[in-house]
């Protein structure tokens, strides 16, 4: 009878000792990643701030007031830039850690969903980096004049760039998404088009949340962001559900 008790437990065992494992192999693979960046963080910053180097009038530079502020903006670009490059392999250990626990049709969708999912979120992120950020540094300093000289602050350009990378890398996941609701059943294509006014509205507050002080930037991250919607609603018809 006692000789039971441990194989009864075995399994859990193992799947905890599993977990903990990939979990160790995530953390290492972050620690590596964030060495090597914070070796190469002179090329990383170079890299995040050449859009804002383009748009800057001459004589204008980027300038930080505290005294930290230099050393923790190429903290933070070392840290983000690791979890980016780590991303692979953390899903991949997230993927061999689910994977056994499904049928084999279950993995081919679940690959391809990460596929898509991953993808997209890149995409976005580039879109954001080379067409949102030059677009809207040119016309927000094209206001510096000889009355008007344009210094922004290091920490609000890093805190502006990297949410501006990681929203639109967010946002490109919305027509994907659309599209696998209405494929799945869980909202009617109808419904996307009979509530599009709704939908612009809350895209607007979107955009008023992560700009909270800036009319004009609102703005300009609400006319993507519809746009974008109107290409998941697009999907969502292509899907073959759109009746």
């Amino acid at each position: 009878m006692t000789d039971e008790i441990p194989l009864d437990h075995l399994p859990l065992k193992e799947h905890l000792n599993e977990l903990r494992r990939r979990l160790i192999i995530c953390s290492v693979t972050m620690v590596l990643a964030f060495v090597l960046c914070w070796i190469f963080s002179d090329s990383l910053v170079s890299w995040l701030f050449y859009p804002v180097h383009q748009a800057l009038p001459p004589n204008s530079y980027l300038v930080f007031t505290a005294l930290t502020e230099g050393f923790m903006t190429y903290l933070k670009v070392a840290f983000w830039s690791a979890l980016i490059l780590s991303t692979p392999v953390i899903l991949y250990q997230i993927w061999e850690f689910v994977v056994p626990g499904l049928y084999d049709r279950e993995k081919r969708y679940a690959r391809r969903l990460v596929s898509w999912g991953l993808g997209l979120f890149i995409l976005g992120g580039l879109f954001g980096y080379w067409v949102i950020m030059p677009v809207a540094f040119s016309i927000t300093l094209g206001f510096a004049n000889k009355d008007l000289v344009a210094m922004p602050r290091l920490q609000n350009y890093l805190v502006f760039s990297l949410k501006t990378i990681f929203t639109f890398g967010l946002i490109f996941e919305i027509p994907f998404l659309m599209a696998f609701a209405v494929h799945c059943g869980i909202v009617p294509y109808r419904y996307l088009t009979k509530h599009r006014k709704a939908s612009y509205i809350g895209l607007y507050l979107l955009a008023v949340l992560l700009v909270p002080t800036d009319v004009f930037s609102q703005m300009l991250l609400s006319l993507p962001l519809i746009g974008i919607y109107e290409i998941g609603v697009w999907f969502a018809r292509w899907s073959g559900h759109g009746n």
